[in-house]
């Protein structure tokens, strides 16, 4: 066999290759079922796929209710429409996605779902940006998937989280707070200025465990000892623990307080 005809074989081979991995790939990939939130109201499901892991980039067709048609429906037109698009009244939607096993995405990215009133029999998908590759590795990748909380820790209904957001929000340290007016140097709480999802919470306290992202934290999650104050907190206050990961979070306090839990 000539050089030039092993070189081409294998490069046939190798492109077999690649084609048969990714194939295999796909049909290893799990789909999980989820919920789909705006504010407090359900507003439809998704069967979710990972469509690119590398951006953390997740997929599915979505199955809206009515109350996604009664408020949700002309603000995702609108929101294509515009040709500035307004993301502050976009997010004010606040939606959420919640998988099957309980635990919400954080999506650096956010949400898009794909709904033109030029097509409305036309099958609606949703477009997840930006989810934490150690999440789709765990609940996406993994067969079967990894628990995702053990007892006393527990998974959150969509009242719970945003109860838990809204807490922490007015808790964080406010430079507006009458009594930092004259202080030449704001204190800094670690989560001043970073979004903070809440995930799972200590069925024993006021434990919060909340994903976070920002531009001036390295860490992925933080343990917040809520105060439930209603207000701005003094400094060093509400009490917060940094964590690179989820695994971290889990082997640091998850299962002590399971073995304390079984005790």
């Amino acid at each position: 066999m000539s050089t030039r005809r092993f070189i081409s074989f294998i490069r046939t081979c190798q492109a077999r290759g690649a084609f048969l991995l990714a194939w295999r790939y796909k049909q290893f990939l799990r789909t999980l079922n989820s919920k789909i939130y705006s504010n407090k109201d359900l507003i439809g499901t998704a069967e979710l796929q990972v469509s690119d892991a590398s951006m953390g980039v997740l997929r599915g067709t979505f199955k809206p209710i009515e109350k996604y048609f009664e408020i949700v429906q002309k603000e995702v037109w609108y929101f294509w429409n515009s040709k500035k698009v307004d993301y502050k009244r976009w997010k004010s939607l606040r939606f959420n996605v919640q998988l099957e096993n309980g635990f919400f995405l954080s999506p650096i990215g956010g949400y898009t779902i794909e709904d033109s009133p030029e097509f409305p029999d036309e099958p609606k998908n949703i477009d997840i940006a930006g989810v934490h590759h150690q999440i789709i590795t765990d609940f996406l990748e993994t067969e079967p998937p990894r628990s995702f909380v053990e007892e006393p820790w527990a998974q959150l209904n969509i009242e719970q989280k945003l109860t838990f957001e809204n807490e922490l929000k007015m808790e964080l340290p406010s430079k507006k707070s009458s009594t930092r007016l004259f202080k030449k140097h704001e204190p800094q709480h670690l989560l001043n200025g970073v979004n903070c999802s809440a995930i799972c919470h200590d069925q024993r306290s006021d434990d919060v465990l909340y994903e976070i992202n920002g531009t001036n934290v390295q860490d992925c999650f933080a343990l917040v000892h809520l105060t439930w104050k209603g207000e701005s907190e003094v400094e060093g206050y509400p009490n917060t623990k940094l964590y690179q990961d989820f695994d971290h979070f889990k082997h640091d306090r998850m299962y002590p307080d399971k073995a304390d839990w079984k005790d």
